[in-house]
């Protein structure tokens, strides 16, 4: 292979994408770029190559770059494999199906994107512009190009030594290299279906350095494959420096060029492609965590994404010897405690805005390497206990209750942010509870990225414990604006947390409702017997006009009767109060439902306790009351005034609810 003609970028774009099969343009495959522009990207040590270039003996040229390259490569190869290997995202198998069988399927070219399989068995090639998915869902096409699974199965070469897996991994290689031809610098993200810079920063940092250094060695690893391979890199390089994009996209991106930066020195831009993208990430600690240390999205799944970008650069550069800035590991120590101090008893995340409930100390375990302290110690190795239980995120904007650390212990998380950078939900003042070990009052979740009636009820103040207006949510969206310097805004935030017997925290929504002419003020407060685990929530609604609230609870438990649970007991204590449970409804509009994970599909049935009231100015007080062997359990509850009294067995308690 000589090298190839110049090309008309032009013939392959249209409105949808500027990726193309071959066979659509012309061309025998990519990577677009010449033989002759890869050299001339390359710094000092390669002069024969150069010499040979310019006597016209490509294929020479080609092969002595091939053993240089190569030979460079394998030198790196043992400090590389020192990393500790993590296991790819968003990788999926069949049911029930080994990482073994899994490698064995996709040799066959049989690969399963977001949960659905496409088969290519018959044509024998991985088609990378399909979509088997009947309602196009764009994410199938676009997370297949991250090669998650060309990693697994280059782990399992390297575990089992079998050969086959490696030829199979490199084949599929092959054919993405010849078929998924790289976009124009410029060329937006989404008019591309195998070359998102989100993918690009993916590969880069996270898959392509280990098939690289995992499958070099075996002898299917071809010269051919080799070279179009760097040249694919420096394709990404030069897009990732030119295309970069913004918030958790951007710390990928430059994650991605770091990589590139540190093992791939024999490009002479190597330096300045290290020096930009750790500069830039630099920055974006200050740009994108509040001081808390949440990320400005506000969701655990993309606060895990950024801080997971960090940590993996820190693995690389430690391995090769880079010095990082040491200021950014001290703030990524405080991004990395909020995994601890927004933890469930149970040890999980909640699932805020798009977020991910999962295992704080699996978030926790590659990170700690880096950046630890005694709170991380304590979820990882069951260390000291934190010195605090409760707490508040006063920038970020969330209040924390919990009464212990143990999982018999409860839990609430009180929304009082503002709107997340991205993966936002209308969501203001949303409440979930956690008790007897289970999330009892939960909230929609993260659904599959689609525009499906479940995803737009995912994002919408009816799949979450807030009010509705006239059966309106909140519409932050359509006049949402963000400024930098919001990230040094404190959240507009009360609390008195904590407090050995009685704590609490409230906000004020006073933004647009969808459809609603005037803007009626939600405030909340929440209020915590610590010792009685029991939740008090005052809804305090007011309006230029008359309107009929709406408080929903969305209880994950097994109703008994009436406002009753198994583990949750919901009083009512205020006159004048509608209410009804739904549980699975799809029309007239979606409700009584949570996401089960982000695939399609993925999602089950739950009450959903609506309390209505009509009025101008309407106040909603609930009472939330956890039923377990630990705390006495309310008989019932009585208003008068400004003063909650909840009845027990024997005794009574009030609370001043303001």
């Amino acid at each position: 292979m000589e090298g190839k003609a110049a090309f008309d970028f032009e013939k392959i774009i249209n409105d949808r994408s500027v990726d193309r099969r071959p066979e659509d343009v012309g061309l025998e495959n990519g990577p677009l770029l010449a033989d002759d522009d890869l050299y001339a990207a390359l710094g000092k040590g390669f002069d024969d190559v150069l010499a040979a270039a310019g006597r016209g003996e490509g294929a020479q040229a080609r092969r002595l770059f091939a053993s240089r390259a190569r030979k460079l490569l394998l030198a790196q190869r043992e400090r590389f494999l020192t990393i500790p290997y993590e296991m790819p995202e968003n990788i999926y198998k069949l049911p029930g199906e080994e990482d073994g069988e899994a490698c064995r399927r996709l040799g066959e070219h049989k690969v399963v994107s977001v949960g659905v399989l496409g088969d290519f068995s018959e044509r024998g090639r991985i088609d990378w512009m399909a979509n088997p998915i009947s309602n196009g869902y764009r994410e199938w096409t676009w997370q297949l190009s991250r090669h998650n699974e060309i990693k697994m199965m280059a782990h399992e070469y390297l575990m089992t030594g079998d050969g086959k897996i490696a030829s199979d991994a490199l084949s599929i290689m092959r054919s993405w290299l010849d078929d998924a031809i790289a976009p124009p610098v410029g060329t937006s993200g989404y008019a591309t279906k195998c070359w998102r810079t989100i993918e690009c920063g993916i590969r880069m940092g996270a898959n392509w350095p280990y098939i690289l250094f995992a499958l070099l060695p075996d002898p299917a690893f071809d010269d051919d494959l080799l070279v179009d391979w760097l040249k694919s890199v420096l394709e990404h390089a030069r897009r990732l420096s030119h295309d970069r994009t913004r918030a958790n996209w951007l710390i990928m991106e430059m994650n991605g060029l770091a990589h590139i930066g540190i093992l791939f020195p024999f490009f002479k831009d190597a330096s300045r492609w290290l020096d930009d993208a750790v500069s830039t990430l630099d920055a974006e600690l200050g740009r994108q965590f509040y001081p808390d240390g949440f990320q400005y999205e506000l969701t655990t799944n993309y606060h895990d994404v950024v801080v997971n970008n960090y940590q993996r650069l820190f693995e690389t550069a430690q391995a090769f010897n880079v010095p990082l800035p040491e200021d950014m590991r001290r703030k990524l120590v405080k991004a990395t405690r909020l995994y601890v101090e927004l933890m469930m008893c149970d040890g999980t995340t909640p699932d805020v805005n798009d977020g991910r409930r999962a295992s704080a100390k699996e978030f926790l375990q590659p990170k700690a390497r880096f950046f630890n302290d005694e709170t991380i110690d304590f979820v990882l190795n069951g260390g000291k206990e934190p010195d605090f239980t409760s707490l508040t995120l006063p920038w970020s904007g969330f209040a924390v209750f919990r009464s212990g650390w143990k999982e018999d212990d409860v839990w609430a998380l009180l929304d009082c942010a503002p709107f997340g950078r991205a993966h936002q939900h209308e969501d203001k003042l949303s409440l979930m509870v956690y008790g007897k070990g289970r999330l009892l009052v939960t909230e929609g979740g993260n659904y599959a990225y689609d525009d499906s009636p479940m995803r737009r009820y995912i994002l919408s103040s009816a799949s979450h414990n807030t009010v509705l207006v006239d059966g309106h949510g909140q519409d932050r969206r359509s006049t949402y604006e963000w400024h930098d310097e919001d990230i040094g805004r404190r959240a507009e935030m009360e609390s008195c947390i904590p407090d050995d017997e009685t704590e609490w925290a409230e906000a004020c929504y006073e933004g647009p409702y969808e459809g609603i002419a005037d803007r009626p003020c939600h405030r909340r407060r929440v209020i915590f017997l610590r010792k009685e685990h029991c939740f008090v929530v005052v809804d305090s609604l007011k309006g230029s006009e008359e309107h009929e609230y709406e408080a929903l609870f969305h209880i994950d438990d097994t109703r008994v009767c009436d406002l009753s649970w198994q583990c949750l007991n919901v009083l009512v204590p205020d006159k004048g109060v509608e209410s009804h449970v739904v549980r699975g409804q799809m029309e007239p509009y979606v409700q009584g439902y949570v996401a089960t994970g982000q695939a399609q599909g993925q999602y089950k049935e739950v009450d959903c306790l609506i309390l209505a009231k009509r009025g101008k100015e309407v106040r909603l007080v609930t009472v939330l009351d956890i039923l377990d062997t630990t705390s006495p359990a309310v008989e019932s509850a009585s208003l008068e005034g400004g003063k909650l009294t909840l009845h027990y067995d024997g005794h009574d308690r009030t609370v001043e609810i303001g």
